[in-house]
């Protein structure tokens, strides 16, 4: 009995840490679904109804959090001008800021009123936590706080970026820490070395402002790069830098693709869906009727979902055939995500939508404020959401 009890505690702390670690970067792994269960539908932050904990933040940002086993990671930015770069951990249980670490920043941090130095989204693994900001500053550190390598990309590229603020957030595939630099200077895709910092490889790309973020996938078992620009799509090999093919396209250029079933979509004019392989395949289908342009569309269960200037659009992942539409007031700058048969979706004003997934007409299960802006994409754990308002970090569960 006692072997049995070991075995089965054993599988489940393995299930608990593969579930979290599928949160470990922008979107999480799945592009923004998750295989949790037991996730809210009502909460009433003011109240405290479904709060579990929340967290007052030391700066501003509109980085998602990032998981990895029992911890949140998160950065800010403070002090005159965002000058002061912040990133910490927060127990994921109790809401406790386990460490925080900050240092100065060396590059530009003018920026649009909608932003912040603290825009891309960390990306995290079992070795540490690598974090970029809009100055070009890129740190990591290991799960405990130690610094294991800085650097000022801006230092090393000094016409490095943009009057608006950057935020293409980080990925990870082939052993780098994948850095897309597309910006009005010096342009670039890189693969860092996530154990001293050092640049392995570095694609050279168009100078133009680019805010869309680096998406892992496997090809056939082995690690690529999508990356999406306003001028189309590429596929790279993250083991070399070599670039396998490129698709041009009119896309936008702040919302991130998604996959599903082999098939990418990714937003534009038109919306387009097509094959991924090594080889460039053709377009399966083009929509009108998917016009995001900061908020990535989210693919699950056969159905492509998009927010759009009235709501949330659902269409066939097959076909591209609109199904349905929900009204939802906006704006919504957050990526929707999905689990337990559900989205989810934040407006900039706090509140938040859950909408029953899949189905032949729309269901909104409910509206929930929370009463304070909302601009970064949520993180999803069993029976967790966190979210990230103006000043705290939230997790909600069921009531």
């Amino acid at each position: 009995m006692k072997y049995f009890l070991t075995i089965l505690a054993l599988f489940l702390a393995v299930s608990a840490n593969v579930l979290a670690e599928e949160w470990n970067c922008f979107r999480g792994s799945e592009c923004g679904v998750s295989k949790a269960t037991g996730l809210p539908v009502n909460w009433d932050a003011q109240a405290g109804k479904g709060v579990a904990w929340k967290l007052e933040l030391p700066g501003k940002g509109i980085s998602s959090p990032v998981i990895v086993g029992d911890r949140v990671f998160l950065t800010a930015a403070v002090g005159y001008l965002e000058k002061r770069l912040i990133v910490l951990a927060v127990d994921v249980k109790t809401g406790k800021t386990l460490w925080k670490r900050q240092f100065a920043a060396t590059g530009s941090t003018a920026c649009h009123p909608t932003t912040s130095m603290a825009g891309p989204t960390p990306v995290a693994d079992a070795q540490g936590i690598y974090a970029l900001f809009a100055t070009g500053d890129m740190a990591a550190f290991t799960l405990d706080g130690d610094l294991k390598w800085y650097r000022s990309l801006v230092t090393d590229h000094p016409t490095v970026g943009n009057q608006v603020g950057m935020a293409s957030s980080l990925a990870m595939g082939g052993g780098h820490v994948v850095v897309q630099m597309e910006n009005v200077g010096e342009s670039f895709i890189a693969g860092i070395d996530p154990g001293t910092g050092a640049e392995k490889w570095r694609i050279k790309r168009e100078s133009s402002s680019t805010w869309n973020s680096p998406l892992n996938v496997k090809v056939n078992g082995k690690d690529r790069i999508v990356v999406q620009n306003g001028k189309g799509l590429s596929l790279i090999d993250p083991a070399n830098g070599k670039e396998i093919w490129n698709h041009k396209a009119s896309l936008v250029p702040i919302a991130s693709p998604a996959l599903l079933d082999g098939t990418l979509f990714a937003c534009g004019s038109p919306f387009v869906a097509m094959p991924l392989d090594d080889k460039p395949g053709k377009i399966l289908w083009e929509s009108p009727r998917m016009g995001s342009r900061h908020a990535s569309p989210l693919a699950v269960d056969g159905r492509v979902y998009g927010v759009v200037q009235i709501g949330l659009n659902c269409l066939d992942a097959k076909t591209g055939k609109e199904i349905w539409q929900q009204r939802l007031k906006g704006p919504i700058s957050a990526c929707p995500v999905a689990a337990d048969g559900k989205i989810y979706l934040f407006a900039e004003d706090g509140s938040g939508f859950v909408v029953k997934q899949g189905g032949e007409k729309p269901e909104l299960l409910a509206t929930n404020p929370l009463g304070e802006s909302i601009s970064a994409t949520p993180a999803l754990l069993p029976g967790k959401l966190l979210v990230r308002g103006d000043k705290h970090l939230w997790c909600l569960t069921q009531p």
